[in-house]
């Protein structure tokens, strides 16, 4: 691919990239992304919506920060690389505030539409 900073550059193409690489670009900024996984739910007025999209990603000619193979999480319209530990953490989170924040608002939400106080 053509590099506006490096001219020709060989790009060794991952199994699990599915982004075309269109020339152009800086060397640094050329990135791998895999198939995107996001969690979703159905929203009043809204309809289905997607939250916590993800994917993997790298950036194998990175000049500032990693090079390695990461996984990339949508988190408060923010987009926060997480390496395989990171990933372990973020999920153990989520699943603890939907057992121990979510589900106990839902039975109280219960309790509270069957008139219970």
């Amino acid at each position: 691919m053509q590099t506006l900073d490096h001219g020709e550059v060989v790009l060794d193409e991952p199994s699990w990239c599915v982004v075309e690489h269109a020339d152009g670009n800086h060397r640094s900024g050329i990135r791998h992304d895999g198939v995107e996984h996001a969690a979703s739910v159905d929203v009043a007025g809204l309809g289905r919506v997607e939250f916590l999209k993800a994917n993997l990603t790298q950036f194998p000619f990175a000049e500032h920060g990693s090079r390695d193979v990461r996984v990339v999480v949508e988190i408060d319209g923010e987009h926060s690389e997480f390496d395989a530990a990171g990933l372990g953490d973020l999920a153990a989170s989520i699943t603890a505030h939907a057992l121990y924040g979510l589900l106990p608002l839902r039975a109280r939400l219960q309790a509270l539409e069957g008139g219970v106080q």
